[in-house]
């Protein structure tokens, strides 16, 4: 009579079964790990663009210029069609992308009025695009027949995982496929 033995340790296909079943869950895990990289690229460009928005509609609220109707009353009368035409950027993306953005005016040895304030505010904000995001670019309109000056600020920048037209681009602004655009109504 023959001894029955028990078997001892595992099969070769166990093991690689077990192997096979790791490499997939190690697989999935690094898929994992590059996909949130990439979205906090993209987290991270929206956010800057946020921040640059907001930016030059501080720089415009800080230089507008106002003048008082009734010294009493202290009524604001904003000169729309000088401080509109100061803040209006309304370059190509691929011309301002593209562009180097010196300030105009060297306003600390001379003193600038608003127009060079102005000036000066644009490009440095369009030189800071180019500078904190992927193909950064600016595009500022003024919103005609509103109550207080609004303008729409538009920040743009190129995003690898997008293939396809914005929308949200402003269509003087001829943003091509991959350009992100983020809109912000700034009111004064």
């Amino acid at each position: 009579m023959k001894k029955i033995t028990k078997q001892r340790g595992a099969t070769l296909i166990e093991i690689m079964v077990s192997i096979l079943v790791m490499a997939i869950g190690l697989l999935g895990l690094a898929s994992l790990q590059i996909n949130a990289m990439k979205f906090q690229k993209t987290s991270s460009q929206r956010s800057e663009a946020t921040q640059a928005a907001a930016d030059l509609g501080e720089r415009m609220r800080s230089n507008w210029k106002v003048t008082t109707k009734d010294a009493t009353a202290q009524t604001m009368i904003n000169d729309l069609s000088t401080n509109k035409a100061n803040y209006t950027y309304e370059e190509e993306y691929l011309t301002s992308s593209g562009a180097s953005h010196v300030p105009p005016n060297n306003c600390k040895t001379a003193n600038c009025n608003e127009s060079q304030i102005a000036a000066n505010d644009k490009k440095i904000w369009a030189g800071e695009l180019q500078r904190r995001l992927v193909g950064g670019a600016g595009f500022v309109t003024p919103v005609v027949g509103t109550t207080y000056p609004t303008f729409i600020i538009t920040v743009m920048w190129r995003e690898t995982t997008f293939n396809e037209l914005d929308p949200s681009c402003p269509a003087g602004a001829k943003a091509p496929v991959g350009v992100r655009c983020y809109n912000l109504n700034y009111t004064i």
